[in-house]
């Protein structure tokens, strides 16, 4: 009988209590990414008021901090193995600080390229923290809450996303707009930038306080620090033999492998996998369907001045699928949860599409306004989109990125994952307004395309982490 399936002992519950306030602490990183995208959400209409920017510069500008997320996450996988996991997260918040403080202060110190810098300084933080954090948590987390813990992640980044907009929304209200002075000289949208720095200094006040990961540890001879950690996170009783069994898992050399001997090992098909599931989180439309979302609820009667009960909203609906993912994970199974999940997203895009096919054309493209019943079909199947994607896709990507590669590989796959996520990320952000102004039907018939795949994908090639310890992985 597994672990998973008895009755947790009391020391068991302590590991488990222990490791529970170490993923918190690790998900902060991410909390950070979702709060960053946000506030830039807030402040990138005055951002181009106030260096006179085109759409095209503006968009550059959202897709910065993406770009350094990709520096980050490439980098940081394989880095982790040097210095370790605790190592590269200690350089977090660093860079997370620096885009606070120095992006709040861009006009004076190089206007827009030193935004753009301070964008790509942060993304490389937030980056390396999406990055690392699921492996470090697989690493010190009980095998019977190990995918609840991961999931973190993914409502950290969702309340980022709220406290951020709960800021843009107190300083709008200070200042009157975005562009507005708030005092001796700083506007609205500088304040937001120096928001930042609350998430930032937590973390780094936070940080010091993990230890490194046992896995890591072990790799690197530590064998006695390993067990002094495994003691503290393990539920197992025999921790010497759970070393042996990491030291096993290391092969004879205890190494791990760098990217390019990854890809010419046995695992190679393993880790493409993983990039395909992380290419696939992106292509079914996690960012894209939010574009028309001001249009659909205007067509049910909540115009855009509302946007911050907007963002309640959706919200709302982010909170109970990620929490429905996280008590779910780890008895329903990573791959089940992500084909029900896959199979909801595929259908609320096929609703989204099919209004935008049938709505009368406007003079910006299909006009829904005049439609409640379209307009109501489309918000439902938004808010169905958000329930399937939080509970499935969105944190069960990050679950599978942290446990299905074996310790050898582990840093640089993660790496390659992590990449690979962030890259399709960029490209999807990039090319997707031109394909919606040309036709917002065809975009999101794309999008249930790839929805469809991503579920079949899932079933073909996918196998079943749920239940295995991360020495089990490279069986």
């Amino acid at each position: 009988m597994s672990e998973s399936q008895v009755a947790p002992t009391s020391r068991a519950r302590k590991a488990e209590r222990y490791a529970t306030t170490l993923a918190l602490i690790v998900t902060l990183g991410p909390l950070f990414y979702g709060f960053e995208g946000m506030v830039l959400n807030g402040a990138i209409g005055a951002v181009g008021s106030e260096f006179q920017l085109g759409s095209l510069a503006k968009g550059v500008a959202g897709a910065a901090g993406i770009i350094g997320g990709l520096i980050g996450s490439v980098i940081a996988g394989r880095l982790s193995d040097y210095i370790g996991r605790r190592g590269v997260l200690l350089l977090v918040g660093p860079l997370l600080m620096f885009e606070a403080i120095f992006g709040a202060l861009c006009p004076y110190l190089g206007g827009y390229p030193f935004l753009l810098f301070c964008r790509i300084v942060g993304g490389m933080g937030f980056g390396a923290a999406t990055t690392v954090a699921p492996g470090y948590v697989a690493e010190i987390s009980p095998e019977r809450i190990r995918g609840r813990l991961i999931s973190f992640r993914q409502l950290a980044i969702i309340l980022g996303l709220l406290f951020a907009a709960v800021a843009n929304l107190v300083m709008t209200k200070i200042a009157g707009n975005s562009s507005a002075e708030v005092f001796l000289g700083i506007k609205a949208w500088q304040c937001m930038f120096l928001c930042l720095i609350v998430p930032a200094l937590v973390y780094m006040i936070l940080m010091p306080l993990i230890p490194e990961s046992p896995r890591y540890l072990v790799s690197k001879g530590k064998i006695q620090e390993a067990a002094q950690v495994l003691h503290r996170v393990s539920a197992e009783e025999d921790v010497q033999a759970q070393v042996k069994s990491i030291q096993k898992s290391l092969g004879e050399t205890h190494q791990v492998m760098g990217m390019f001997a990854v890809l010419r090992s046995k695992w190679r098909g393993l880790v493409f996998v993983g990039m395909a599931l992380a290419a696939f989180q992106q292509l079914t439309g996690t960012n894209g369907i939010f574009f028309y979302s001001n249009t659909l609820f205007e067509a049910v009667g909540i115009p855009e001045s509302m946007a911050f009960q907007q963002t309640l909203i959706l919200t709302v609906f982010k909170i109970v699928g990620v929490t429905a993912g996280i008590v779910l994970v780890d008895k329903v199974g990573r791959k089940r949860m992500l084909m029900y999940g896959g199979t909801l997203i595929f259908v609320s895009l096929a609703v989204v599409a099919t209004v935008f096919t049938v709505a009368p054309k406007g003079p910006n493209g299909p006009d829904i306004s005049n439609n409640p019943i379209l307009g109501f079909l489309a918000v439902a199947a938004l808010c169905c989109f958000l329930l399937g994607f939080t509970s499935s896709w969105g944190p069960i990507f990050s679950v599978m990125m942290g446990e299905m590669f074996p310790n050898q590989i582990r840093g640089s796959a993660m790496s390659m994952a992590s990449g690979a996520d962030f890259l399709v990320n960029f490209v999807v952000v990039l090319l997707f307004p031109y394909v919606v102004n040309w036709s917002p039907a065809v975009a999101y018939w794309i999008f249930f395309a790839f929805g469809v795949l991503a579920v079949i994908f899932a079933k073909k090639y996918l196998h079943e982490t749920t239940g295995k310890s991360l020495e089990e992985m490279g069986e």
